[in-house]
């Protein structure tokens, strides 16, 4: 039932089923529009690399090789196809094609006909996918606009009274950052002009000697023996050529020698990247600068002031807090067909109206959520300010789902920022919101994850309440729960870490490769954190008594009192303590329901939760006594020595 003192709202276009399963219908290459689409070219990329010859290069009379502007342009083509394709712009649909007119008339661009035939069919495929879903959301837009048509005014238009939204702030971030782009762009090719120059010029005062080719390795690096132009003993130097033919030993390799600079002749300096790499640059400031140009753009217009399409529809919460938005003539269980992240609220205040001390459209600031327009609790809802008891959290949790009726001014995919005016629907809400909600509305996908994450959060509020009422009844004959300390056996809180590093140690030793990567921060990373988490599953201690409760794991001990926590229970054999700012202590239980079988209800993890839940919420059963903290020994210290050892022989093994 929506609340008596509703604001003066205008009749706006109902959004029905059937315009809904028409917008469903004009967006059906929607879903592929993603910046997943990146991975096409990047995965091309890694073929060109794989199958094009090495020698495409154009080859001087010395037989030095170097890349030509065909395959530098079609390389730097691909990256920006893929920037272009992450950052989403509105005229992505356009991209594709011109890759492939790039890629298919550079001259020397792309050589095998498999890379040229991959580059035709991958950019077909995607401009397929982007012309579909571009053509898809226009038409969607149209019929949204078409339904929504004619405008409505504002809420606080139609009660007589300006817009309360602020304009949106001026951000410079984009702007400065696309014009040092834009710098950026500009100084690498002159960088690369200027050395060039310098490189010519010190050609000019170079001498040239002919050398003798010695072994290379496995990077084609070439060593190089040479008789210095003034005399003195042999020297050696390492050329990083492309060669047309690899000099075989005691083949004469004429070089340049000026002083200690050594290179072959023949070698001379190329800018293409330096420009390529100033073109990809150049792109990224003018995508800055074009976001940045659209935001003020949207901005110079006026913030929801007279009038502007809307359509009435029907909005549900769902467990992340977002709104999902229905047709009016729905289910209200049924499919969504967007979501809604709400940013600035206005609130219906009876005596909002400085002037006149009447009703008036207002910001929602946290502080005036004590007043009339807000409801009051009832007996299965707490206050703004009150800790929910877990009926009271069961409660909350049930409403996930309920829908209201509501006004969505401006449809999604528009230039402009969208409005929703609701009734109260979730938590401390008041009688009436008017959000600002994101420019862009997304559509709802199903996430496990989340389904997943509200079960747990409903179960153990569930199960924490009741526990709370099997405890014994107030009064004066109520025993405390005892002070209590669990915790896992001494050798298994120790083993655990410096196995995990013998076996990583040991797997390094014999399985592991060559290189930064794959030598050191690989087995740094992984190693790392697989110490930490077998660690972390069987090192912890928990000690409940008079001062809350303590937790130990692998390297770190926590204390919270009792006021933070809100519910304890073992759900699906993990103990999830949570606590008043929504973050969960996680344990993993089945190694103590293990040792439970066999040594007593000490290694419990029910019996555990039962006394934390009972202590968080009953404040006359807490432990009378304080227990000795002496937690986190000896592991903490074995963990540490384990990750630290680990790393020292990884660094050491790698080095060596």
């Amino acid at each position: 039932m929506l609340p008596s003192d509703a604001p003066p709202l205008p009749s706006a276009a109902p959004l029905t089923a059937a315009a809904a399963a028409r917008w469903r219908a004009a967006r059906t290459a929607w879903r592929l529009d993603t910046r997943w689409l990146a991975l096409a070219p990047a995965a091309f990329l890694a073929l060109a690399t794989a199958v094009e010859p090495a020698d495409t290069g154009g080859c001087n009379v010395q037989g030095v090789c170097q890349d030509t502007w065909g395959s530098t342009l079609a390389f730097w083509t691909v990256l920006a196809e893929i920037v272009l394709l992450i950052a989403k712009p509105r005229f992505r649909a356009l991209v594709p094609p011109v890759a492939l007119a790039v890629l298919w008339y550079a001259p020397g661009g792309l050589v095998s006909p498999l890379a040229r035939w991959s580059a035709v069919l991958m950019n077909l495929l995607l401009a397929a996918v982007l012309i579909g879903a571009e053509l898809g959301r226009r038409r969607a837009r149209r019929q949204l606009d078409e339904l929504a048509a004619p405008p409505v005014p504002f809420p606080w238009t139609a009660a007589g009274a300006p817009s309360p939204v602020h304009p949106e702030p001026e951000g410079p971030g984009r702007r400065l950052l696309g014009g040092l782009l834009l710098m950026v762009a500009l100084a690498l090719p002159l960088y690369g002009l200027w050395a060039q120059a310098g490189q010519r010029a010190a050609d000019g005062r170079a001498t040239r000697v002919v050398g003798t080719a010695g072994s290379s390795d496995g990077d084609g690096v070439l060593t190089v023996r040479f008789q210095p132009p003034g005399g003195g003993p042999e020297r050696t130097a390492a050329l990083d050529v492309q060669w047309q033919r690899q000099p075989q030993p005691g083949e004469p390799v004429p070089l340049l020698v000026n002083g200690d600079s050594v290179r072959a002749a023949g070698d001379d300096y190329d800018l293409s990247g330096q420009v390529a790499f100033g073109g990809l640059s150049a792109l990224l400031g003018l995508l800055l600068l074009g976001s940045a140009a659209a935001a003020n753009a949207r901005r110079a217009r006026p913030a929801f002031e007279g009038s502007a399409p809307a359509l009435a529809v029907r909005v549900r919460t769902d467990a992340r807090g977002d709104l999902l938005v229905l047709p009016l003539d729905g289910p209200p269980d049924g499919p969504a067909l967007w979501r809604l992240v709400e940013r600035d609220r206005y609130r219906w205040a009876r005596h909002g109206d400085p002037d006149t001390d009447g009703p008036a459209w207002v910001p929602d600031l946290p502080e005036t959520e004590e007043d009339e327009d807000y409801p009051g609790p009832s007996s299965d809802e707490a206050g703004p300010y009150d800790r929910p008891t877990p009926a009271q959290a069961v409660a909350r949790l049930a409403r996930t789902g309920r829908s209201v009726p509501a006004v969505l001014y401006r449809g999604p995919d528009g230039p402009d920022r969208q409005l929703l005016v609701r009734p109260g629907l979730l938590d401390h809400d008041p009688n009436w919101v008017a959000a600002e909600v994101a420019p862009v509305a997304r559509a709802p996908r199903l996430n496990r994850k989340a389904e997943y994450a509200r079960e747990q959060e409903l179960a153990v509020a569930e199960l924490t309440a009741e526990t709370v009422a099997a405890a014994h009844p107030a009064g004066s004959d109520a025993r405390p729960v005892a002070a209590r300390r669990w915790e896992i056996p001494v050798l298994l809180r120790v083993l655990p870490g410096p196995a995990m590093a013998l076996l990583l140690a040991a797997a390094v030793v014999f399985l592991s490769g060559g290189g930064w990567w794959q030598g050191l921060l690989r087995p740094l990373w992984f190693g790392s954190s697989a110490i930490l988490a077998c660690g972390h599953a069987l090192s912890w201690q928990i000690v409940a008594d008079r001062d809350g409760l303590r937790v130990a794991t692998a390297l770190r001990v926590r204390h919270f009192r009792w006021p933070q926590i809100t519910a304890a229970a073992v759900h699906r054999r993990r103990l999830i303590i949570r606590l008043r700012g929504g973050e969960d202590l996680s344990v993993t239980g089945w190694p103590m329901s293990r040792l439970a079988r066999h040594l007593g209800e000490r290694y419990d993890p029910v019996e555990l939760a039962r006394v934390v839940a009972t202590a968080a919420h009953r404040p006359d059963l807490r432990p009378k006594q304080v227990l000795p903290d002496r937690l986190g020994r000896p592991q903490r210290l074995v963990n540490t020595l384990s990750v630290a050892g680990f790393a020292l022989f990884i660094v050491v093994h790698h080095w060596l």
